[in-house]
């Protein structure tokens, strides 16, 4: 629900809301190394703002694939989806965790823009039990 109050806040301001918990027991939540696939949509501002880039514009038809920890994806994104489970969908709002100053990966996107996420874990790959095991903290570093 857009301004409501964020379910959690990271210290590095990145805002989390979960919208739709996963069916089920939740028994593998994601970590460092899983193979994430989303489906996602990416908006500049707000939950009102204008749709810069979505899962469905890469026109396959599949989610989209990252290494969870690897800096694949933008900060926000990446830590934002750290302890997700199949099937949950999450609302990410981080202000200053997505494209830095002078970035120019999307042109109609200003530099340290606030952005707004919504994304659905699809499908977790997850790595081998006990090797996929450092701190969304240690995430942190990799940027």
């Amino acid at each position: 629900m857009p301004g409501a109050a964020p379910e959690r806040q990271t210290q590095d301001g990145l805002e989390i809301r979960v919208v739709q918990k996963a069916r089920g027991a939740c028994a593998i939540k994601s970590r460092r190394g899983d193979t994430m696939q989303i489906r996602y949509e990416a908006r500049i501002g707000d939950a009102n703002g204008a749709v810069y880039d979505a899962s469905s514009f890469r026109g396959t038809g599949q989610p989209y694939a990252y290494v969870l920890g690897n800096a694949d994806v933008i900060k926000g994104v990446d830590l934002g989806t750290y302890d997700m489970c199949p099937g949950e969908v999450r609302e990410l709002i981080p202000p200053e965790l997505g494209y830095r100053a002078g970035s120019k990966l999307f042109k109609q996107i200003p530099s340290n823009s606030r952005l707004f996420w919504r994304v659905e874990l699809a499908e977790l790959n997850f790595v081998k039990e006990g090797e996929n095991e450092m701190p969304r903290e240690e995430i942190e570093g990799r940027y």
